[in-house]
This record gives structure tokens, sequence and C-alpha cells, in this order.
């Protein structure tokens, strides 16, 4: 039997390597059901106060065991994310959006920050460009009162609720549930670390008149303008961070 040749190519692209290379990360069942719902509590899809569904509703829902979301709930709730309620009314609720955004962050430091962002502006303008010609009336109709929403709000908190919750519909309307699970997946830890690396010296509104004119390009049947801006957005949004984080 011949001898396996082992060669690594001088030419070789080096990040292409790294990446096949790079060290095996796979979180148990019970990380990725923790990591799912901290997730939607950074993005706002949980608040402050909301009831999580029951124990057998949020394990059948995932596709895993009862003793699997049981132990992330645990897990959820040393980190001081999740607190529990008894009686008929009972149940787990969101206990600190801010917690989970503190204790949300793998690695803040620019160079993975600036990584994610551009995958992340990536996958958004992609996103823009496809919920343009598959948004429905209903989508649009959301997108126009989240717009509106924003443009009326001064408080902080709720901006980036609403923020999320724009970006969030546009990756909906994609229809594609890769992108979207990606999508949500990114942002929810470039937020973490964009406020880990500026501590929080950042400008807490979110700028809207770029979502507006998104959401121009996407009501005039105008994708590829749509998917441009939205990619603009972005690089702005890195490029301040970054400049904060100085």
């Amino acid at each position: 039997m011949a001898d396996l040749d082992t060669t690594v190519w001088a030419d070789e692209p080096i990040f292409v390597r790294d990446a096949v290379f790079q060290p095996i990360d796979t979180p148990t069942a019970v990380d990725e059901v923790a990591r799912r719902i901290r997730q939607a509590i950074v993005l706002g899809v949980l608040r402050d106060g909301d009831r999580l569904p029951a124990e057998t509703d949020l394990a059948q829902r995932i596709g895993v065991g009862v003793m699997t979301v049981r132990a992330a709930l645990s897990e959820l709730r040393a980190d001081g994310l999740l607190e529990t309620h008894r009686g008929r009314l009972g149940g787990s609720f969101v206990a600190s959006s801010d917690t989970a955004v503190q204790t949300g962050i793998q690695d803040a430091n620019v160079d993975r920050f600036r990584d994610v962002a551009e995958l992340l502006g990536g996958l958004e303008a992609h996103a823009a460009l496809r919920a343009t010609q598959l948004a429905n009336e209903d989508e649009m109709a959301v997108l126009a009162q989240l717009v509106a929403e924003l443009e009326r709000s001064d408080d902080a908190r709720e901006a980036s609720i609403i923020n999320n919750r724009f970006h969030l519909t546009i990756a909906s309307a994609s229809r594609n549930r890769l992108l979207v699970a990606e999508i949500s997946q990114r942002r929810a830890e470039i937020y973490a670390a964009a406020f880990a690396m500026t501590a929080i010296r950042l400008p807490l509104m979110p700028d809207n008149d770029s979502h507006v004119a998104i959401f121009a390009a996407m009501q005039a049947g105008e994708g590829l303008r749509a998917s441009e801006l939205m990619w603009e957005h972005h690089l702005a949004t890195m490029t301040e961070v970054l400049d904060a984080a100085q």
C-alpha cells in the first residue's frame, strides 16, 4: 500500500488551510439549547419578564429531551438570565437581558469582531436582495411599522430591540431558514461583542436613516440597491464600533 501524500503545498491559501484544521468546538445539546435561548434574549425576541414555554413544549419544539432543556434552563438561571416562579402561573421567566449581553461574549477582540461584522454584512445584504423579491404585504407592513417606531423611539434599549426586529424581519422574508439562523446567531454575537469592546461608549440609538433608505429600496423593488445599502449600513456600524474601541 502506497504511503499517503502529506505534503502541504506552498501556494495553498493560508486561510483555507487554517479553516480546515482549526480546532473542533462542537457544543453539547445542553450548550446549544442554552445558546439559542440566550441569543433570543440578547436580540429582544424574548424580553425581560417574558415567560418561556413549558419544558415539555420547548423540548418538543427544539427536538431534544426534556432533561436537556431542564439542564439548559438551570444553566441560564445560574447565570442570572432566568428566574423560576412556582404556582399555577409559574414557570421560567426572563430575568435580565443586560446579563445575557454581558455573559454572551465569546471572543471580543478587534480581529474577531471585524470578521464577524463582514460576514454578517454579507449575509444581511443577500437577505435584503431576496426579501425585496419575496416579501409579502404583511412583512412589508411590519417593516414600515418598525421604521416608524424607530423614528419615534427615545429609549435606547427599546430602539435596539426594534432595530433587531427590523433586520430579522428582512432575514425571515428571504425564505431561507439557514440564512435566518446564521444571521440571528451572528447578530447576537456581534451585539454582545460591540458593547464589550467599547465598554458601552457607543451612541446607543440606532441610525434610522439607513433603515429608511433600505426599506424605500425594497418598496421600489430595487433589490440590488437594498442589498448595497444594507452592506453600507453594516460597514458604517462596524467602523463606528472599531473607532469607539480604540
